[in-house]
């Protein structure tokens, strides 16, 4: 996957022309393909599902974004490729053109691209906030794996704060995750087998054998996964271990 940020620029405008009006996005480099890809693309915060196409003739992004109207020339923005959906072609008649858009467009909202996180999140911060909602622009469906209080005990040597249960409540209210579940003891890397996720994100400082299993268990399974390292967010504050203790003195 790769991230581009830009500043939208006006383009011929044949996409308004044709229903599917775009955004544009000069792109100088000679590292993407010539083709259409499905994309996220995020916009004063909010994430949305894109279908781009990159023209090296044009050195330009085209990008159709689906139920948007907003006006966002000269406003800078950031892209994620996320998948290739095609190589780009010559078509004989607008109306080809416009039925391989639709054709793009239903494969982009049936394609379904799983992210798995994982965490204790015993005392969720203003870091988890980040650390999900930066996950979530790396795929379509973000899944949230919650460690229970036995796992904890195990890797961290001590009881978490709050139950299961509670840790998981306070990440659904969020709003950021799709879907949260429980970690299994013995089992944890099953979810990697299950959800078969696009991409797997973890904390800048996640460690551990769990962690270090990762790689290995992606490769036995044949999947592409990527792995993604979340930058960090102000970690002489919003550090898990430094809030238990300032809650603790309490």
């Amino acid at each position: 996957m790769k991230n581009i940020i830009g500043d939208v620029i006006h383009g011929e405008k044949l996409g308004r022309e044709l229903g599917f009006p775009t955004a544009n996005i000069s792109y100088s480099k000679n590292d993407i393909d010539d083709s259409v890809f499905h994309i996220n693309i995020i916009i004063d915060g909010v994430i949305y599902r894109w279908m781009w196409s990159y023209m090296k003739s044009k050195k330009v992004f085209e990008a159709h974004i689906f139920d948007f109207d907003k006006d966002i020339y000269g406003e800078k923005i950031e892209v994620i490729l996320l998948k290739k959906i095609r190589d780009n072609k010559k078509f004989s008649s607008l109306k080809e053109l416009i039925k391989q858009i639709q054709k793009d467009q239903k494969t982009i909202l049936l394609q379904k691209l799983n992210i798995l996180t994982f965490g204790s999140f015993d005392i969720v911060h203003e870091w988890h906030k980040h650390y999900l909602f930066e996950a979530k622009k790396y795929g379509t469906h973000l899944i949230t794996i919650v460690a229970t209080d036995k796992n904890i005990e195990n890797i961290k040597w001590h009881h978490p704060l709050h139950s299961t249960l509670e840790r998981s409540s306070a990440i659904l209210e969020l709003w950021i995750s799709d879907e949260v579940v429980s970690w299994s003891e013995e089992k944890p890397l099953k979810w990697i087998k299950k959800y078969k996720p696009h991409a797997l994100c973890l904390g800048y400082d996640q460690r551990g054998k769990f962690v270090d299993k990762i790689p290995e268990t992606i490769k036995e399974l044949w999947l592409s996964t990527e792995i993604i390292k979340i930058s960090p967010l102000k970690p002489e504050i919003y550090k898990s271990s430094f809030l238990k203790n300032k809650k603790k003195k309490k």
